[in-house]
């Protein structure tokens, strides 16, 4: 039920970020991004963040909803033709709820790095692939190869995120050979 409940909770609040006219577009909508109990929101400039914070505190107020500062993440992406842009972003803070909400240059959502190089994703992914096989393997080595193959299938087979990766990435290379 709490996905479901969540989903209820936070529907209001997307309609809202969209109707603002703070947001992000490439094509269709895509200023909050909402998966599970995460939220990312995606602004042009820095007001536009902050009015899209002031819109989740007014309704977090509204709905008894409480967002963790804690767990949020602000993170600056710039055009490399921009690359002045940082001593000026240095200075930007937000907040929500009242609390200040830390800068990082990187951060894993949905087991996606924000990092512009997929290089180090690629072998972790790898890395815990084989982890998990040597598990099932180690653990469960008199189960019959069936029931192996379907703890193989839904243990080991994650590869979340993937569809992001670039395929002329040579470390693909790499993870498949591990598969």
């Amino acid at each position: 039920m709490s996905p479901v409940l969540y989903l209820l909770c936070t529907d209001g609040l997307l309609v809202k970020l969209l109707n603002s006219g703070v947001v992000c577009f490439f094509v269709l909508f895509v200023g909050a991004l909402a998966y599970a109990d995460d939220l990312v929101l995606l602004a042009p400039f820095p007001s536009a963040m902050r009015k899209m914070l002031s819109i989740c505190d007014e309704y977090a107020a509204e709905f008894s909803i409480k967002f963790n500062a804690k767990k949020s993440k602000s993170l600056a992406i710039i055009p490399r033709k921009r690359r002045w842009l940082p001593s000026h972003l240095a200075f930007c803070q937000f907040h929500v709820g009242g609390h200040h909400i830390d800068r990082v240059s990187s951060f894993t959502h949905l087991g996606h790095n924000s990092e512009l190089s997929d290089q180090e994703e690629i072998l972790h992914k790898r890395c815990t692939f084989i982890g998990q096989v040597n598990n099932v393997l180690c653990y469960f080595p008199t189960l019959a190869a069936d029931v192996r193959y379907k703890l193989f299938r839904s243990y080991c087979s994650s590869i979340f995120g993937c569809e992001l990766w670039q395929l002329s990435n040579t470390n693909i290379n790499t993870f498949c050979t591990a598969w």
